[in-house]
């Protein structure tokens, strides 16, 4: 008890909020039973969907030390690694977010679980531009054969964008 009483109260929530990382990490504790238990049950149940999955690879790794933002709650920069057996896969870097009840640290919400809103938009652009390029290729390649010209250079043409505004030219 001496030696509990001598260590100070950051250090201890930090180690904490640590200990409560790594057993999320190695499923020692279940993610029930580390989230904010005074969450709303609809909170609770779209916190939880994130590990619906019965086995998953999942790894918190502190980037930074633990924030304590408040009296009782905390924030820590983090590396989420997660692979479940569904298909789906995280890896990047996020905040998670703490808080305390009755003396003990939970996390407040699994939002770090999430894809960056970044990620999330290079996708979609990225989908975008691959469904553009396709149309296209096709287009083009269609008006080309109906005037006879897909032939020769004219075929490897069709799939270099710098050609393009020359190729339909040639299909007017």
């Amino acid at each position: 008890m001496l030696l509990f009483a001598q260590i100070p109260e950051s250090r201890r929530d930090a180690d904490q909020i640590a200990s409560l990382m790594a057993a999320l990490s190695d499923r020692s504790k279940v993610p029930s039973d580390v989230l904010d238990p005074m969450l709303s049950s609809d909170d609770r149940a779209e916190n939880l969907k994130r590990f619906s999955t019965s086995r998953y690879e999942l790894s918190l790794v502190p980037t930074q030390p633990v924030q304590v933002l408040a009296e009782d709650s905390a924030s820590v920069p983090i590396r989420v690694h997660y692979i479940s057996d569904d298909g789906a896969r995280l890896d990047a870097n996020a905040t998670a977010h703490f808080v305390r009840r009755n003396g003990t640290w939970y996390f407040s919400n699994f939002e770090f679980m999430e894809w960056p809103a970044f990620l999330i938009i290079v996708l979609v652009v990225g989908v975008l531009v691959a469904i553009g390029y396709a149309t296209t290729v096709l287009v083009l390649r269609n008006r080309l054969v109906k005037k006879g010209q897909l032939g020769g250079r004219n075929l490897i043409k069709v799939f270099l964008p710098v050609f393009w505004p020359d190729l339909f030219r040639q299909t007017r």
